[in-house]
Formats: structure tokens, C-alpha cells, sequence
């Protein structure tokens, strides 16, 4: 991958922002005539195809004009899809009523419920699943600490600090 100048990322951003969506990953792969200028965008909302094509429209007679990037290259503009990585609470905010799972680290040493203590949910039930190194359920609730999970009826608090990976569970 090859460092892009902040110019790139400022034009993208602007460009993003006047369509209301926001670039969440900006990269440049590869070398020569197949280098790749890959900007994925991302909203609050599913970003819809028109203002994909839009973004990439604006955002190539943007690079062209400036020319901050040197030499040939292909514009990809996408959005991250149902695959997207879950990781921060605005992550997970987004997936509020779908079903997510969660791999958590267990580290040793780290605070963990026991088996039949009662956790932040007020249920034993849940205190004992979310000490598990893995869990599934519907995201109910998230704040800047934590996702809450509906899990067989039990809500179970995951910490963000504790979330290796999440991914939506797909439905089919």
C-alpha cells in the first residue's frame, strides 16, 4: 500500500460530505499502470448506488484538477457491504435490530463474570454468556462502552474493549 499526501483524503472528504456520506477508508494499491485509488464511503443510512456513482463522478473531476496523486491510476469508489468489519460503537449503532456476532478477547487477567454471578444485565443467565469468548445475538443497545445484545431473550453487555471482531450474522 502507498502513503497518500492528507491533500487526497481533504479532497475525498469534501466530496463525500456534499453527497452526506463520509469516506471510511481511503488506500492506494498496487504499482505502476495497476495502482488503485479504492475509497470506500459510508453513512448513518445504507449509502445508495446513485450517490456512489455521484461521489466517483465529482470526486475523479477533483483529482484531475488538483492532481495530487502522481502518475496513472483507476478510481474505485464502493461502499464496505454487508461484510463490513464491526469494531467501534458507531459500528454497532448502525446495526441496531440485526443479528451480530461477536468474538471477544479473554485475555488473562482480564475482569470476566463468573458462572452465577449476576453481571450489569441484572440476569445470571446473561452475566454467565457474556463471559463466553464469543456471542450472537440482536444489537439492542450500544453506548461509547458497550454493545447489548438480545440473546435467547437475555440481554448480555459486551465492553468494545473486549471486541476482536464483529460481522453481521447474514441471514441465509
Amino acid at each position: 500500500m502507498t502513503a497518500l499526501p492528507s491533500h487526497v483524503q481533504e479532497l475525498a472528504d469534501r466530496v463525500a460530505t456534499g453527497h452526506g456520506v463520509e469516506v471510511l477508508e481511503l488506500t492506494l494499491r498496487g504499482q505502476g499502470r495497476g495502482r488503485v485509488l479504492n475509497v470506500v464511503l459510508d453513512a448513518e443510512e445504507p449509502v445508495e448506488a446513485d450517490v456512489v456513482e455521484q461521489v466517483s463522478k465529482d470526486l475523479s473531476r477533483a483529482l484531475d484538477q488538483a492532481d495530487p496523486v502522481p502518475g496513472s491510476y483507476t478510481l474505485e469508489v464502493s461502499t464496505p457491504g454487508l461484510s463490513r468489519p464491526l469494531h467501534t460503537a458507531r459500528d454497532f449503532r448502525r446495526q441496531r435490530g440485526h443479528e451480530v456476532s461477536i468474538i471477544r478477547d479473554r485475555t488473562p487477567g482480564a475482569p470476566s463474570i463468573q458462572e452465577g454471578e449476576v453481571g450489569r444485565t441484572g440476569k445470571a443467565g446473561a452475566a454467565q454468556e457474556a463471559a463466553s469468548p464469543s456471542v450472537q445475538g440482536l444489537v439492542v443497545d450500544v453506548d461509547d462502552e458497550a454493545v447489548v445484545l438480545d440473546v435467547d431473550g437475555d440481554p448480555v453487555r459486551v465492553p468494545l474493549s473486549e471486541v476482536v471482531r464483529g460481522k453481521v450474522v447474514l441471514p441465509w
